[in-house]
């Protein structure tokens, strides 16, 4: 382990151990977290992964045919893994309709959700709704990367099949977070209907190609599903979990402080500035020439609001605005700070 993971751990951990005095923090379980390292450390970079599950009985060659697409189409690695059982999304069923509710049932699927998986899509023979909605062929959750896809009103055969792989392309771009994108020749276009899932195109346009390439780049870097996981629990209010969450990824992985940011900002928009604060405080020493971490930084003193950090959060706008000057938000934002500052008095 680096002498760097070391002063960010001890630090951090630190910083948490006093506040969770208050609220009853957790304490990740040093065994794991060390074996999660040495196996870390052994493991080559690698594309991100996609698994592919069952919910409730599912034809193999349905599953092992959503892996064809993707390995043929993008550079990932796929698995098909062990299948779910439908009384794991039992909550989520609607006996008056009977349907799955696909919201709840991504809901329920994010705590057995596969958490060495960029990306996970559950497909399963029983049907889904959606308030609103007399069906949907599928759902996804952006923020859990986590997709659930019907085969219920697909049909059988060769159509049943390329509706299937439709369905696949679709959600998985969502899972990588594209939004619909209604272009006749992009597969994130809406295709309400099996007439007109037989007409989709197979692949994104230009635009959406291009982001699927851009995120498949970014995904890929070591410690993103962590990232992933610890997004899920806040949203959650799972804080701990969180904390817990993100501890292990600093033990497991040397992040860089593009990771490093990308944790504070998820801390900082759940309002947890203290975390926040310790990740960005060690990305501008990784590197003292990221302007945006300082901007950050200034932002999460400024909203965490103790004695000192008013002034601490004008010292990191300046600090930015050297690096970028012509920076107009920030330079007026640091002046709207000032003000406030002056305002407090001596």
């Amino acid at each position: 382990m680096s002498w760097l993971i070391q002063i960010v751990m001890t630090i951090v951990s630190a910083a948490w151990l006093l506040d969770g005095q208050a609220d009853g923090a957790v304490v990740a379980d040093a065994t794991v977290v060390h074996e999660a390292a040495v196996a870390a450390k052994r493991a080559d970079p690698r594309p991100p992964l996609v698994v592919i599950r069952a919910l409730g009985p599912v034809p193999s060659e349905q599953l092992r045919g959503a892996c064809r697409v993707l390995l043929a189409e993008y550079p990932v690695r796929c698995v098909v893994r062990a299948s779910r059982s439908e009384t794991e999304v039992f909550e989520a069923w609607d006996q008056s309709r009977e349907q799955l509710d696909a919201r709840d049932v991504l809901d329920l699927l994010f705590e057995t959700r596969s958490r060495d998986a960029v990306v996970e899509l559950d497909v399963t023979a029983l049907d889904l709704f959606e308030a609103g909605k007399p069906y949907v062929f599928g759902l996804a959750s952006l923020p859990d990367r986590t997709a659930v896809l019907s085969s219920a009103r697909l049909g059988e055969g060769a159509e049943a099949r390329a509706r299937l792989s439709t369905l696949v392309r679709h959600e998985f771009g969502h899972a990588l977070g594209l939004s619909h994108h209604d272009v006749a020749e992009c597969m994130m276009r809406q295709d309400p209907t099996v007439d007109s899932l037989d007409g989709a195109p197979e692949g994104p346009c230009v635009q959406c190609g291009e982001t699927i390439e851009h995120q498949l780049t970014r995904l890929a870097r070591p410690g993103q599903t962590a990232l992933d996981r610890a997004r899920g629990l806040l949203v959650r209010d799972r804080r701990e979990e969180a904390r817990r969450t993100l501890v292990e990824a600093l033990w497991t992985y040397h992040p860089d402080a593009e990771l490093l940011d990308a944790f504070a900002r998820l801390f900082y928009e759940a309002g947890q500035y203290n975390e926040a604060i310790s990740l960005l405080r060690h990305a501008v020493e990784r590197e003292p020439a990221r302007a945006t971490s300082y901007v950050q930084l200034g932002l999460a003193y400024q909203h965490r609001g103790r004695a000192g950090d008013l002034a601490l959060a004008v010292v990191h706008f300046e600090q930015a605005l050297q690096l970028r000057p012509d920076w107009d938000t920030v330079a007026e934002h640091l002046a709207d700070t000032r003000a406030e500052l002056s305002a407090q008095g001596p």
